[in-house]
């Protein structure tokens, strides 16, 4: 692994997560984890920041009529994207400074989304909760519509919407929204087709369709043994508030990237509900941590009650606030990871650490290598390892103090388990006082898998300066995989070296900008050829 190489900037990860801290659980089971660190890094560009894309009208568009089915035949998923709106969190200006997922379920405009999405705090201190509507899955959503808070519960992490007035304030009470029928979610049984829409970060700027199949069901403290639904869907930043259906198209839950259990490591804390009953939500009131298990499906059942409640609600109200004003000595969505490597262990002396792509179960040490710039001594870090989805507390690091110094290269953690690792996907994600850095994962086997040459032909029109490859399943497709010199131009190729399975493809522009994803999978059976377009 090359030691202090200057590499272009990986776009930082903020937002891939909800931000927040992550506290410290005690150990359970027999593992273990270890982390270390090498020397000191060259310089590295600072990463650029993202702006969420979108279209705006001066006035509101026709709005299309609910979804219904045709012969009994199931909505398509054209059909169902048309109920997926993004929710987009505007400033006094009215520029949108973040963004998230929801669902029309009823036809006056109601939408469910998930409580995180609309939590107001420093990160997002929004003015007004603003609704861009599909209207055509190829396109960007159409900004048109703002909505009021009709409901929020923040152990469940929902909350109800309801559209009330056009973009500027017009109000209005004769449009009709298409909405989704609601299905049963106590009817969902493991192994069932799943189909998650939403508009997640590393989408791009038009709505974007996952599936998958439903892993099984999880219980939280206080509401019943389908308080979760666990599924192998891809369920990334953004997407948190959207739509999860069935195979007949009905609304089933909503998918949360970081579920809400109370005996699970926390990914997030912050302010969603009114809980000091002063009708105003703001610092006062109390923050309430969500954590546990990725790729998690809330079930619609659970939101029923917080619908009736929503039918004669009185819309809730933020306080104005002045933004918090950032820390100018240290700003977490200014860190950055590169170069991430895994290794069996810890060679001796570091320098003979060999680094693979592939890693048999039995193995007792599993180790993530990466470089690191902007995370200055004293800053709270975390290192989460997941098995197939599930936080893995005994090979985690939480609530850590940051010694390793500001920049540097060949960190490393390790998952190390005596008795040896059972087979799954491994992903080690990184936090950085909160905000995640990034998320590296890799397939431990029963029988060795082999490695293959993959080239990588980029037909896209646009340069690649990143290309992230992760196994399918992992919450994000990873750390740039390309040299420290090398771009993708348009036409150009570039042969990798890559695990045999099914893995999931990003590519960014120079910029972070997104240029080609594909989170269905494509398939490493051999030397290869896979072209971006």
């Amino acid at each position: 692994m090359p030691v202090g190489a200057a590499v272009p900037p990986k776009k930082s990860r903020k937002g891939l997560f909800i931000a927040g801290g992550v506290l410290a659980l005690g150990l359970v089971g027999g593992g273990a984890f270890l982390a270390g660190r090498g020397g000191s890094s060259d310089d590295v560009a600072s990463p650029a920041t993202s702006v969420v894309a979108t279209t705006a009208l001066t006035t509101a568009p026709e709005v299309s009529a609910p979804v219904t089915s045709v012969l009994n035949e199931p909505p398509s998923v054209a059909d169902i994207s048309r109920s997926t709106v993004q929710v987009q969190l505007l400033d006094a200006n009215g520029i949108p400074i973040c963004s998230g997922s929801g669902t029309i379920v009823e036809s006056d405009g109601t939408i469910l989304t998930n409580a995180h999405v609309i939590a107001r705090d420093s990160f997002c201190n929004f003015s007004t909760i603003g609704i861009a509507i599909t209207e055509d899955s190829g396109q960007p959503p159409v900004l048109a519509f703002e909505a009021d808070l009709l409901v929020a519960d923040a152990e469940l992490d929902l909350a109800v919407l309801r559209i009330a007035r056009t973009l500027g304030g017009q109000a209005f009470t004769d449009a009709e929204f298409p909405a989704l029928i609601i299905g049963d979610s106590d009817a969902v049984e493991i192994g069932e087709d799943i189909r998650i829409l939403g508009y997640p970060s590393i989408g791009g700027d038009t709505i974007t369709f996952t599936d998958g199949s439903v892993s099984g069901f999880t219980s939280q403290a206080g509401l019943d043994d389908r308080s979760w639904i666990k599924t192998d869907a891809t369920i990334a930043g953004g997407n948190s508030g959207g739509t999860a259906v069935n195979t007949a198209g009905e609304l089933i839950g909503v998918p949360t990237q970081a579920s809400a259990t109370t005996d699970g490591p926390i990914v997030d804390c912050r302010v969603l509900a009114d809980t000091n009953n002063d009708g105003i939500i703001n610092s006062e009131d109390q923050c309430v941590p969500i954590g546990g298990f990725l790729n998690g499906i809330r079930p619609v059942n659970l939101a029923l009650p917080l619908l009736e409640e929503a039918r004669t609600a009185t819309p809730m109200r933020f306080e104005d606030a002045a933004p918090t004003a950032p820390d100018p000595q240290f700003d977490p969505a200014q860190v950055i990871a590169f170069r991430p490597s895994f290794s069996l262990g810890i060679g001796e002396p570091e320098e003979d650490t060999e680094f693979v792509l592939t890693a048999i179960a039995g193995e007792t040490d599993l180790c993530v290598w990466f470089n690191w710039l902007g995370v200055p001594d004293g800053t709270a870090w975390d290192a989460v390892w997941l098995v197939d989805g599930e936080i893995q507390d005994a090979y985690s690091l939480f609530a850590e103090t940051w010694e390793a110094g500001t920049d540097g290269f060949d960190y490393w953690v390790c998952a190390i388990n005596e008795d040896g690792l059972d087979a799954g996907l491994y992903e080690m994600v990184w936090f950085v006082d909160g905000e995640i850095v990034f998320a590296e994962a890799i397939e431990v086997t029963a029988m060795p898998s082999e490695v293959f040459q993959v080239t990588f032909d980029n037909q896209t029109g646009e340069e690649i300066c990143f290309l992230n490859i992760n196994p399918r399943g992992a919450i994000d497709p990873g750390l740039d995989e390309l040299a420290s010199d090398t771009t993708l131009g348009s036409g150009e190729t570039e042969t990798l070296f890559v695990a045999q399975g099914t893995v999931i493809i990003e590519g960014l522009d120079c910029s972070g900008g997104p240029v080609f994803l594909n989170l269905d999978g494509v398939e490493i059976s051999g030397d290869q050829t896979i072209t971006l377009q």
